[in-house]
């Protein structure tokens, strides 16, 4: 057998074990160095009394047991602590620590394969102070924020305010949580991020995910996220019956929109506008003449070259403008104008649909 026939076949086997496994709906566990797997969820910490912290977390079944690390301070590392063998258990006390000391914590899942064992990812870490009753330094509630759903266009940013308060359980009127320190992540990093100042960015396409407020202990607040293309609107109105406007948004729907969502995504940058209109033979003409068209260049030239009036578009970092000028009435100009980050419900009198609008200017 030559060496070309024998790694086809080895990669024909291997090909069908990868397909049996997925299939079969198996968990995916490690079964080499360097693969690691998705970690148990919801970790816990919390005072369980004067000398002890339970630590809890989401469990499946799917896995044979779970080992709880605990971080060494001598030792500048996370050690096992415990090995807990039960695939329905959720939580572990470690117990005969000290009073007024925090001690932080990860947690991983195992499953046993051919009598290995196959170890998950470590969780994030948490943490939690053990304290009496009367202390004023104490663990912390899950943190509070000012929104609890977020709507974003494509690309668009926000920024979420959050502070963490004292847990519920202490009797000190004065107690205040040690850290109010809080973490920020994603359930879907596809459909939006946030940094650790809690600042979400929407990606490129719709959908819905959570961001998460996260305190020191793992308590938690969840905060909605949807995604939207507010360039792509099922229909307008409120534009009156002003012909070059009812053209633009009907006849020439396609080509606003595509431009509008190209430019939500790639955006100009602030101070650098991009101006594009036809010259006196017809040629679209561009400032600067180097400016990102894109995917919608023919949708550009379309727009300017047939739309029955005379068009120009505006492009800044947060704006698409079409503004058009009447022949009829000199000195009359027409806008549409699509907003990325901007509703405009507090603009009723303009407003056509959720980040658009439509007026029109008469000379004095």
């Amino acid at each position: 057998m030559n060496n070309k026939t024998a790694k086809c076949k080895i990669f024909i086997l291997i090909t069908a074990v990868l397909s049996v496994l997925f299939l079969s709906g198996q968990p995916a566990y490690a079964t080499g160095k360097g693969v690691t797997y998705d970690a148990p969820e919801n970790v816990r910490a919390v005072r369980n009394s004067n000398t002890s912290v339970r630590i809890s977390w989401k469990p499946d079944a799917e896995v044979d047991g779970y080992i709880i690390y605990r971080y060494d301070r001598s030792a500048k590392k996370y050690v096992k602590v415990k090995v807990v063998r039960d695939s329905s258990a959720d939580r572990w006390i470690d117990r005969k620590l000290k009073t007024n000391k925090v001690y932080r914590y990860k947690v991983a899942s195992y499953r046993m394969v051919d009598g290995k064992k196959q170890v998950s990812a470590l969780s994030d870490w948490v943490s939690a102070r053990t304290y009496k009753r009367y202390s004023k330094s104490v663990n912390a509630q899950a943190p509070k924020v000012d929104k609890k759903k977020v709507n974003l266009g494509l690309c668009s940013s926000q920024k979420l305010k959050s502070r963490v308060v004292a847990t519920r359980y202490g009797k000190n009127k004065k107690k205040k949580p040690f850290s109010d320190k809080v973490r920020w992540y994603s359930s879907d990093t596809s459909i939006a991020t946030v940094d650790q100042n809690g600042v979400i960015k929407a990606g490129a396409a719709p959908g819905s995910c959570s961001i998460y407020a996260m305190a020191h202990n793992g308590a938690k607040t969840e905060v909605k996220v949807n995604v939207k293309n507010y360039a792509r609107e099922d229909d307008f109105y409120n534009y009156s019956t002003w012909d070059d406007i009812y053209t633009l948004i009907t006849d020439f729907r396609p080509q606003i929109q595509n431009i509008g969502e190209y430019y939500s995504i790639h955006r100009v940058k602030e101070g650098e506008p991009v101006y594009i209109d036809l010259d006196d033979h017809a040629n679209v003409v561009i400032t600067p003449s180097d400016a990102d068209l894109g995917t919608v260049k023919e949708d550009i030239e379309k727009l300017l070259i047939n739309f029955p009036y005379d068009i120009s578009i505006e492009i800044t970092a947060g704006v698409v403008e079409y503004v058009m000028w009447s022949e009829n009435s000199p000195g009359v100009v027409s806008r549409v104008t699509f907003f990325f980050d901007n509703d405009c419900n507090e603009w009723p009198r303009i407003q056509i649909a959720s980040h658009w609008t439509a007026s029109k200017f008469r000379p004095h």
